[in-house]
């Protein structure tokens, strides 16, 4: 399994995740809360989202992100759903880690 080494904030709306086989991911925090996993955002039987693109703001920002065990972030948004856990695996099938 990979690892985070180093999280960077790029930007208020931006960071980067340097992982521990050396590559490293970016985000957009506006796609990672589209992508949220929580049950609330989320059908739980199709895995299909439950909130439509237009409800995300493509200028949110969070303002805390903490770590899940050794295995997930949690992002804390300033509007929107805050509620996901966002496991490693499911960042790194959301970019293409360089």
């Amino acid at each position: 399994m990979v690892f985070i080494r180093e999280i960077k904030q790029v930007d208020s709306y931006h960071f980067a995740i340097l992982w521990t086989d050396g590559a490293i991911s970016n985000y957009r925090l506006s796609e990672i809360q589209k992508n949220c996993p929580c049950a609330l955002c989320r059908d739980e039987k199709s895995g299909k989202s439950l909130v439509s693109e237009d409800k995300i703001d493509q200028g949110v920002r969070a303002y805390k992100i903490t770590s899940v065990g050794r295995y997930a972030l949690r992002i804390a948004f300033v509007s929107g759903c805050s509620e996901g856990i966002y496991s490693f695996a499911l960042l790194r099938s959301m970019t293409n880690a360089k």
